[in-house]
């Protein structure tokens, strides 16, 4: 990775950081899915054996790299589209 794609993903991370803490996370609608989203896993974890936790929370990490990537991916194609139209 050259010194250019590591400046831009940082950018990238911070921007998308930025607009996290700006908007999505003042959304009320966010609000009540990340509570049902705690509650839901943590009603999960009752169920899941010791032995399966480590395998439960891997999944999970998982997960959330996939959806940083698709985040990573679009927000990529947005500015694209943004100076296709300029």
């Amino acid at each position: 990775m050259d010194e250019f794609e590591k400046a831009f993903n940082q950018f990238k991370s911070m921007r998308m950081e930025s607009i996290a803490n700006v908007t999505i996370y003042g959304s009320e609608e966010y609000k009540k899915l990340m509570i049902d989203s705690d509650r839901l896993f943590t009603e999960l974890c009752t169920y899941v054996k010791p032995e399966g936790m480590k395998l439960l929370m891997d999944y999970c990490n998982v997960v959330t790299l996939l959806q940083g990537i698709a985040e990573s991916v679009m927000y990529e194609q947005g500015l694209r589209d943004g100076i296709k139209l300029t």
